[in-house]
């Protein structure tokens, strides 16, 4: 049966009321996905491991929430050295605000003695600033479209994104917490623009910056374009009779009462006294030792806006223009599905370290989809009709924040740098969603909110999973067994331990572990341990003739100093004579090369050693290596090192077959590419030798 137009409003206008009634619906499932992030996410058993990049970010700024207390001055730092005198120079990482870090210590205290629950605090408290972001996201939506259902799908989809839902439990400053700073700082800017109330903007950005950075990024265009808007409106107000200086004279008048301006001088007050606080702070922490403008946080500070004169050659090929700006726009395109529709060529790269582009993972088909959603989103700006400047301050945030900061956001290990692009996505949908509802009215959008809500939790449940190998989570769970093992036998004793022989995640876990104890973690790597009253040492491996202090452990050993060092003697004793004689003398021990010399000063470790070893049976070699016809097991010194007084050792461990040849020395790579060897030569063993 046709209905009349008259009976077609009435039903509109019925369907319209009813979902009116229903206000509280919208608000219901935005609090029933986000729940949804709770009970999927999180990691129950208080480990850090979550693949990728993620288990050493959040380790490495738990050393610094552990070590953050009134006894350090409040300065955030991640270990401690000795010095010669052994007295503890900090290492700080005190580069950002400290508001973030203060919560994060907060929600950890009522578990002091529990290390896992305080890893689970931690993260539960990051799943709460996310939760808060996506709230405040739908508040902020709600007002500028007018529409719940709006507000609620927009929201969703952009939250159910890869890269926000695998780092939303990092325990960073610089991911959910800084999304959330960044989105209350946007709330209280469409606040001020709907209502004019000024007070609240300023005092929310102080908020903010006491949380993070990129609130800056949000900050400078909504700046730029208010002041636009106010110099044209009082530029073509005054009347042009007056005269060009009267009309200047009163522009600039009008500017400098502008609330715009106001808001400028506040917040970059603000963020000069809280960068005042941490230089000030880590310069008396250190002892007064160097000039305020020589404190590592300051040369971190050049060093990630491009200041440093130091950056290595090495880094340039990210920094040029072409690969950064397909990195930004890779990271807009992943932005802009959500995580159960990725490809897993994507999750992996997210959760895999040493993730390495195949031909089955076209990078460039998301680096596509980035410049198409950018360039929709700014199409769709310029078809909004009304608040231009908070949703063109939105998209442009991420923009603002990746082109200053192009020494830092490069890289690929600050991908998660993508969430920042997130305005971007906000943007679009919210557009999409507008010019739906023009055509087909409010009811299929809230047909379409309970989809992407569905989308939504679907996401959380797969993020959930386990992303990683079984043999890999069992490496972190050993790990973390060892390191608990370690605390036990240095708790209640001042210790000094020296590890120098770890790396990977081991020297990250080790560093968040170890830190808040009343243990000192010798982690320098330009001065020998022999000359600082070291107690013990931390290796990654049992070595065999010396009695561990933790025989149960699986990954981590620790060792007396003392006897280390004796052990050490005795192994140099018992090679006999060296295969080479050269700056290094070159020894055969077991499975192991053993690189020794005597009166060692730091030039001789600076430069890296190649090893290049040759087998009796090339089927040996792995095969990778089969091509070239040997192994290249290159390494720093301070790799696999130890200085005993005087003496350096570095030891490399050799593979399982038998070797016809070595190669080996020590290089020197200059920055047009070319390699000066400044030593080299040859050993040749029999298998009688091997």
């Amino acid at each position: 049966m046709t209905l009349s137009p008259m009976q077609s409003l009435k039903t509109a206008t019925h369907s319209l009321a009813s979902l009116q009634s229903r206000a509280w619906l919208p608000p219901a499932l935005l609090l029933l996905a986000l729940s949804s992030v709770f009970l999927f996410g999180g990691d129950r058993r208080g480990y850090f491991y979550r693949g990728g990049a993620h288990d050493q970010i959040s380790a490495k700024n738990m050393a610094i929430v552990e070590n953050l207390s009134n006894k350090h001055q409040f300065l955030m730092f991640r270990a401690q050295t000795l010095d010669a005198d052994g007295k503890p120079i900090y290492r700080p990482y005190n580069r950002f605000p400290i508001g973030s870090y203060a919560l994060i210590k907060l929600a950890t205290l009522p578990f002091e003695e529990d290390l896992y629950a305080k890893i689970y605090a931690a993260r539960m408290l990051m799943l709460l600033f996310f939760a808060a972001a996506a709230t405040i996201v739908y508040l902020s939506l709600r007002r500028l479209a007018s529409s719940r259902w709006i507000a609620l799908t927009a929201t969703l989809l952009s939250f159910s994104s890869a890269c926000c839902l695998y780092y939303s439990d990092l325990i960073s400053s610089e991911a959910m917490v800084d999304i959330f700073a960044l989105m209350l700082v946007f709330h209280a800017m469409v606040i001020f623009e709907q209502e004019g109330r000024f007070l609240q903007l300023p005092i929310k950005a102080c908020i903010a910056l006491f949380l993070g950075w990129h609130v800056y990024a949000l900050l400078l265009p909504f700046i730029a374009f208010g002041l636009m808007r106010e110099f044209i409106k009082t530029h073509s107000s005054h009347s042009s009779t007056s005269g060009a200086l009267s009309q200047l004279r009163h522009t600039a008048l009008s500017l400098a009462r502008s609330r715009y301006l106001t808001l400028g001088v506040v917040t970059l007050l603000f963020g000069i006294s809280v960068l005042t606080f941490n230089f000030t702070n880590e310069y008396f922490a250190l002892n007064r030792e160097a000039p305020l403008t020589e404190v590592p946080s300051f040369n971190s500070m050049l060093t990630r806006t491009g200041f440093d004169p130091h950056i290595g050659e090495e880094l340039l090929s990210n920094l040029s223009w072409r690969p950064f700006l397909e990195r930004q726009f890779y990271r807009i395109g992943i932005m802009s599905l959500p995580y159960a529709f990725s490809p897993s060529y994507v999750l992996e790269r997210m959760t895999k370290y040493n993730f390495v582009d195949h031909a089955d993972s076209p990078q460039w088909l998301f680096v596509i989809l980035g410049i198409a959603v950018s360039g929709a989103t700014l199409i769709s700006l310029l078809f909004v009709r009304r608040h231009k400047i908070l949703l063109f301050t939105l998209a442009l945030s991420g923009f603002c924040w990746a082109l200053p900061m192009r020494y830092t956001t490069a890289f690929p290990n600050h991908n998660f740098e993508a969430i920042f692009y997130i305005g971007v996505t906000l943007t679009l949908f919210s557009f999409i969603l507008l010019s739906l509802r023009e055509l087909w009215g409010e009811r299929p959008i809230a047909a379409l909110s309970v989809a992407v809500l569905l989308v939504f939790v679907a996401s959380a449940l797969q993020m959930a999973q386990p992303t990683n190998d079984a043999e890999t989570f069992e490496i972190h769970q050993a790990l973390s067994a060892d390191l608990e093992s370690i605390r036990d036998v240095t708790e209640g004793e001042e210790k000094a331990i020296w590890a120098k022989m770890i790396g990977g995640k081991a020297f990250y876990l080790a560093e968040s572990y170890l830190a808040g104890r009343v243990v000192i973690f010798i982690i320098d790597r330009t001065a020998p341990p022999a000359r600082r009253p070291s107690d013990l040492v931390l290796a990654d491996m049992r070595i065999d003739g010396l009695t561990s202090l933790t025989p149960r452990n699986q990954e981590l050993f620790l060792y007396g100093w003392d006897e280390y060092r004796k052990h050490m003697d005795e192994m140099i004793a018992q090679a006999g004579a060296p295969l080479i004689r050269s700056r290094f003398d070159v020894y055969l021990n077991g499975s192991s090369l053993m690189y020794v010399k005597d009166a060692c000063r730091q030039d001789d470790t600076s430069a890296p050693f190649f090893l290049a070893l040759y087998p009796v049976n090339q089927n040996a070699l792995p095969d990778d290596r089969a091509r070239q016809g040997f192994e290249n097991l290159d390494f720093h010194f301070a790799d696999q090192s130890v200085q005993i007084g005087e003496r350096c050792i570095a030891i490399a461990p050799l593979p399982d077959y038998d070797i016809a040849r070595i190669q080996t020395g020590q290089y020197i790579r200059h920055a047009d590419g070319s390699f000066e060897h400044l030593w080299e030569d040859d050993i040749h063993l029999t298998e009688a030798a091997r």
